[in-house]
């Protein structure tokens, strides 16, 4: 059997310190219980939230490559989001074809 020992301190002038160190005085069950079952829980959440945000990532981007193929127009959209600042002459040109565009796009 194989057992670590880890010394652990608590500074009780800070709020969190305080609160873990009030838990484990009145848990029921030992210390080193109470700190591996919320090392554990804590590990376990973060690994699912990783997960999530993962699979959340992954639908989005599913969501918008599909919109992309349904609606040709949310490329333009994504493309003057993304141009980068102009000159003042390039932005008055910007501004014409920009106005070409919506005219051109209220013809349907």
């Amino acid at each position: 059997m194989s057992v670590k020992n880890v010394k652990i301190r608590f500074n009780l002038d800070k709020e969190n310190d305080r609160r873990a160190y009030e838990y484990l005085q009145n848990a029921e069950k030992s210390h080193s219980k109470a700190v591996i079952s919320a090392v554990c829980g804590f590990m376990e959440l973060s690994e699912r939230t990783t997960a999530e945000d993962a699979f959340l990532e992954r639908v989005i981007s599913t969501i918008r490559e599909e919109m992309a193929k349904i609606n040709p127009l949310a490329g333009l959209l994504q493309l003057a989001q993304t141009l980068p600042a102009q000159e003042p002459a390039e932005q008055e040109t910007s501004a014409e074809t920009e106005e070409a565009m919506l005219d051109f796009l209220d013809s349907f």
